[in-house]
């Protein structure tokens, strides 16, 4: 290759093939997980987010990452707590940042994680 960039055997040539090998590896690795996701949704990890407290322990109440959802008094009483309006304040910034939302259907409020957390 007499026009690359860097030339075959120098140091900044195995530092570029190393990156790209491991640029590679990732992106096989996200092939992977796009072809594994239903319907073209890509899973992703509440550890990846940075929630606060509140925020973690709310999305990790079991009836979050259902379909139907929870009430935020129901939230509270889960998590053992008299303060709904901290839950529901905790709701409404998850959902700013795409990680809740408003189950449908008739009936109380009702909150789910968002599908690519669920």
């Amino acid at each position: 290759m007499e026009n690359a960039l860097i030339a075959p055997g120098t140091p900044g040539g195995h530092a570029l093939a190393r990156f790209l090998q491991t640029l590679s590896a990732a992106a096989l690795e996200f092939a992977q997980e796009l072809e594994a996701a239903p319907a073209g949704q890509v899973r992703r990890s509440l550890d990846d987010i940075g929630l606060g407290s509140l925020q973690r322990q709310v999305a990790e109440v079991p009836q979050m990452a259902t379909d139907e959802g929870i009430s935020p008094r129901l939230i509270a009483h889960h998590l053992g707590r008299a303060d709904e309006p901290n839950v529901r304040s905790a709701l409404d910034r998850m959902r700013d940042r795409g990680v809740t939302e408003l189950a449908p259907g008739p009936g109380p409020q009702r909150w789910r994680l968002a599908a690519p957390y669920r």
